[in-house]
């Protein structure tokens, strides 16, 4: 892709498109539900509850199973994920580093930081300077 494809296709998402792809993208990064690793989780879960303050944010939303989500409600995830079962450390420090993770540092977002660092050059036949 060009510069000039990235200049010249831009589109403006809508928000129930721009919520469907900040979903979507969490759901892909995890390799099943983030707590029993059942595959295809269909929910996201707030680690930090958002009745306990916690945001929407990417680094405080794991894809979860609807069992796993349900039965966490708004309880601590550690002492909940802990007390199951099918808890084990490698999925807890995977949770751990995803909360720590910096989101600038996604794949999209490096992608659109890579673009970004390129000049932006008219279209051939266009000399025209942009003024603000």
């Amino acid at each position: 892709m060009s510069e000039n494809d990235l200049l010249f296709s831009l589109q403006c998402l809508q928000r129930r498109t721009a919520r469907k792809r900040f979903r979507r993208d969490i759901l892909d990064s995890w390799d099943g539900c983030a707590y029993c690793g059942r595959e295809n989780p269909s929910t996201l879960d707030h680690i930090v509850p958002k009745a306990r303050g916690g945001k929407t944010t990417r680094n405080n939303l794991v894809a979860a199973c609807a069992d796993c989500n349900l039965h966490k409600s708004d309880t601590d995830h550690m002492l909940w994920f802990r007390s199951q079962t099918f808890w084990t450390p490698e999925r807890e420090l995977k949770i751990l580093e995803w909360v720590a993770a910096d989101p600038n540092q996604s794949d999209s977002a490096v992608a659109y930081k890579k673009a970004c660092e390129q000049p932006l050059q008219l279209p051939a036949g266009n000399e025209e300077e942009i003024t603000s």
